[in-house]
């Protein structure tokens, strides 16, 4: 996967948002598990939006980076914790059906390289570089300020 640009820059999209937090609810509804939180809209140092969920698996943290259309699961750790590590997205049909793509943890934990940073534009490499994010996941649901 290459980075597109403007893909590691907060996108605030109401639209994807509301789209994608229907999903969470629905994938709530089908596994028998709850939406334990509200959503975290992008920030300052954080370039998505977040959830906890509550589902057969344990607590999750189901993220959306809408400059991507892009969802991915993490471990529920300490909210503050800047690479938890990424789990398999529950039911992925049901954000697919909606027109937004699903990560594999596999692609998200492999490692950053220059290969991925092509299209990024400058301002994306110097913060890329700044920060030093070990992992593709790590560009695409970041910290950076």
């Amino acid at each position: 996967m290459t980075l597109i640009a403007g893909v590691t820059t907060a996108h605030v999209d109401p639209i994807m948002a509301r789209t994608w937090l229907a999903a969470v609810h629905q994938v709530a509804r089908e596994t028998g598990g709850h939406v334990l939180s509200p959503v975290e809209p992008p920030t300052v140092g954080r370039n998505h939006y977040r959830v906890c969920v509550d589902i057969d698996d344990g607590r999750l943290r189901l993220l959306l980076n809408a400059g991507a259309s892009l969802v991915a699961a993490t471990e529920d750790a300490d909210p503050q914790a800047l690479t938890p590590a990424f789990r398999v997205v529950p039911r992925p049909d049901l954000f697919t059906v909606v027109g937004l793509h699903v990560a594999a943890p596999a692609e998200l934990e492999q490692p950053l390289t220059e290969a991925h940073l092509t299209h990024l534009n400058a301002s994306e490499r110097h913060d890329i570089a700044y920060h030093r994010p070990a992992r593709l996941g790590d560009a695409l649901f970041n910290w950076f300020d």
